[in-house]
């Protein structure tokens, strides 16, 4: 499999770890996981726009 596409599952997937943990301790460290949640999300968008745009010809 592609490196760009591994990197992409990888962080999509943590980043929804992070959000779901986040939301069922919600406490002290539940924000703390909310925002990597979301920081990881946006990352794995970034990495999905350059594979796109790889992929056009």
């Amino acid at each position: 499999m592609n490196v760009g596409l591994l990197l992409f599952l990888g962080l999509a997937l943590g980043g929804l770890g992070c959000l779901v943990g986040g939301v069922l301790v919600l406490a002290g460290p539940g924000y703390a996981l909310l925002s990597a949640g979301a920081a990881l999300l946006l990352a794995a968008g970034f990495i999905r726009r350059g594979l796109v745009a790889e992929a056009r010809p």
